[in-house]
């Protein structure tokens, strides 16, 4: 299952709207920390509760909602398991285009 028309219209009007910082997907040392808002787009990806989530991330649920609510930054290694639970989720990956 890819990314649906709806999913990446909305991602490309997050980035064009400058919502959704896709410098956020860089690896390594060019990386952008995500703000709240990229982690709700990503999370809103995910079909798993907090609970769910935490326990395939190994971290507190309070983790997932302190990361939620922006209470707490995103570090580099969360950030790409979310990336690739998306993926592994049948997402695509977000920068993705349609084949």
């Amino acid at each position: 299952m890819a990314l649906t028309p709806e999913q990446i219209s909305c991602r490309q009007q997050l980035v064009a709207m400058g919502d959704f910082n896709a410098h956020t997907l860089l690896p390594g040392e060019e990386w952008t920390r995500p703000e709240n808002a990229d982690v709700r787009h990503v999370l809103s990806l995910i079909p798993l509760t907090d609970i769910q989530l935490a326990n395939r991330l190994d971290v507190d649920e309070r983790t997932i909602r302190k990361g939620k609510s922006g209470e707490t930054s995103m570090v580099f290694t969360t950030w790409c398991c979310l990336c690739c639970l998306c993926w592994l989720a049948g997402l695509g990956m977000l920068l993705e285009e349609p084949a």
